[in-house]
C-alpha cells in the first residue's frame, strides 16, 4: 500500500490529534459526533492491520472549539482528569510506603559461622528459605488486606464503594525479592567483614566510596588549580 494513504490528507485531523489538542472521548461524542473520513491504520499488531483511523473535517473541529461550552466542558474534563492523577499518584506513592515498609519488617538474625572468605552463596544459604517465607507473608497479607470504603462521591447518593484487595503484582514481588535480599545482605556484611556491603557495592559502581572520600587512583582526575 502506497505510503501517502497512511497520512491524513489535507484539511482533516485524526482522532490523536483531537487528543494532543485537549479533547477527550467523550467531547469528541459531544461536540463532533460521527466522523467525516477514515483512512487506513499504518499500525499493525501481528499480522492484522489496526481498524482504520477516523478522521474529522479540520474546520469542524476549530468551530466547535471556539465555542464557549466546549471551553467550558474542556476545562472540567481537564480538571477531572488532573484529579485523577492526583489521586493515581497518592496509591502509587502509598502503595511504595507499603511495599518499603513491609522490607523493612525483615530483620534477619544471623549466626555467625566458620566460613572461608569470600563464601557468599554459603554465607546467605541458611537464611534463604526464611527469607521467601517471609516473602509468602506478605503476599498473602497484601491479596488479604480488609477492603477500604471509598470516599462517597458529592450529591450522589449512592454508598460508597469498598475498594478491592490488590495483590502484589509480578514486579513487586520482584522488587520486594530484591529489597529483602538487600537487607540480608546489609546484615550478613555487618557479622562478616569479607561480604560485600550493598551500598558500598553500589558506590563503587557510582565510581566513589561510601563515605565519599577519595580513591587513592583519583589523584589523576584531581583540579589542582
Amino acid at each position: 500500500m502506497n505510503r501517502g494513504a497512511f497520512l491524513n490528507p489535507v484539511g482533516f485531523v485524526a482522532t490523536q490529534d483531537l487528543k494532543d489538542r485537549g479533547w477527550t472521548p467523550r467531547l469528541i461524542t459531544e461536540f463532533l459526533g460521527q466522523h467525516d473520513q477514515t483512512r487506513p491504520n499504518g499500525l499493525m499488531m501481528g499480522r492484522r492491520r489496526l481498524p482504520p483511523v477516523k478522521l474529522y473535517l479540520e474546520a469542524r473541529v476549530e468551530e466547535a472549539e471556539r465555542a464557549e461550552r466546549f471551553l467550558l466542558a474542556q476545562h472540567r474534563a481537564m480538571q477531572a482528569r488532573e484529579r485523577l492523577e492526583t489521586a493515581r499518584a497518592e496509591r502509587q506513592a502509598k502503595r511504595a510506603a507499603r511495599l518499603d515498609a513491609a522490607a523493612e519488617a525483615y530483620r534477619p538474625q544471623i549466626v555467625p559461622e566458620t566460613l572461608r572468605k569470600g563464601a557468599v552463596k554459603k554465607a546467605r544459604a541458611p537464611y534463604l528459605n526464611g527469607l521467601e517465607q517471609f516473602l509468602g507473608q506478605m503476599k498473602q497479607g497484601f491479596a488479604a488486606e480488609p477492603p477500604k470504603a471509598k470516599p462517597r462521591a458529592p450529591r450522589s447518593g449512592k454508598p460508597p464503594k469498598a475498594s478491592t484487595p490488590r495483590p502484589l503484582t509480578e514486579s513487586e514481588e520482584k522488587e520486594l525479592r530484591a529489597a529483602l535480599l538487600r537487607r540480608l545482605d546489609t546484615a550478613l556484611a555487618a557479622v562478616y567483614t569479607w561480604f560485600p556491603d550493598p551500598d558500598e557495592v553500589e558506590a563503587k559502581k557510582a565510581g566513589r566510596t561510601k563515605t565519599g572520600q577519595a580513591k587513592p587512583a583519583d589523584w589523576r582526575k584531581w583540579d589542582w588549580d
